[in-house]
């Protein structure tokens, strides 16, 4: 078995690369895991899917990612090609449940250290395609909380709030509650424009001066 040493992980249920770390993620530091050298195909599906390792590899594994707290993950293991790598986390099931990137210098290091580790034949059984986003996380999460934003103020009446930010993201008045709260909501649905980015930026401030 080998294993890589100091790492952080971003294990979670949907795949964000590094870059989309978010400052709120349970990200956790890793003092040792065990690394599989494997071939591009099987690091694709693993990326792309659900998948089911084989009862071996998880017996394998088992209580081997140990974490800074002397504490372990039960089925962790690290999955390399030598040009990318992927952390899963596995059920008893042998079923993959949450997924990490590499930080780019990670990505870096385990790359050479490939290297020196012999590529390994492992079997998987896709279950079914990952859900594919198709916005970035950021925009997720900015939509998400003007969505929160509007439904609060509507659910405790406060529709002279509700009116100044409809005025302040659409530039014209409007007394009608139920047609301002739809309209929002429904340009929610469409990609994202600079007002709304800017809205965001509102909401954001107004918790700031409270």
């Amino acid at each position: 078995m080998d294993y890589y040493y100091d790492i952080l992980l971003n294990l979670e249920e949907q795949y964000f690369a590094f870059y989309e770390w978010d400052s709120d993620d349970n990200i956790e530091f890793i003092k040792k895991i065990p690394v599989f050298h494997i071939d591009s195909k099987t690091l694709t599906n693993m990326v792309e899917n659900v998948i089911k390792i084989e009862e071996n590899i998880l017996l394998e594994i088992e209580n081997k990612t140990k974490l800074k707290q002397n504490t372990y993950l039960k089925y962790t293991a690290l999955f390399s090609d030598g040009k990318n790598s992927l952390a899963i986390e596995f059920n008893d099931e042998g079923i993959s449940i949450n997924k990490s990137s590499l930080l780019l210098e990670d990505e870096i290091n385990i790359n050479e250290f490939m290297y020196n580790v012999n590529v390994r034949k492992i079997k998987i059984d896709v279950i079914k395609k990952n859900k594919l986003l198709k916005e970035t996380r950021q925009d997720l999460k900015i939509k998400k909380i003007i969505t929160m934003e509007i439904e609060t103020m509507y659910a405790k009446k406060e529709f002279s709030k509700l009116k100044y930010l409809y005025l302040e993201w659409f530039l014209e008045l409007e007394n009608n509650i139920e047609k301002m709260k739809e309209r929002m909501l429904r340009k929610l649905n469409e990609k994202l424009t600079e007002r709304e980015y800017e809205i965001y930026e509102l909401i954001k401030l107004s918790y700031n001066n409270v």
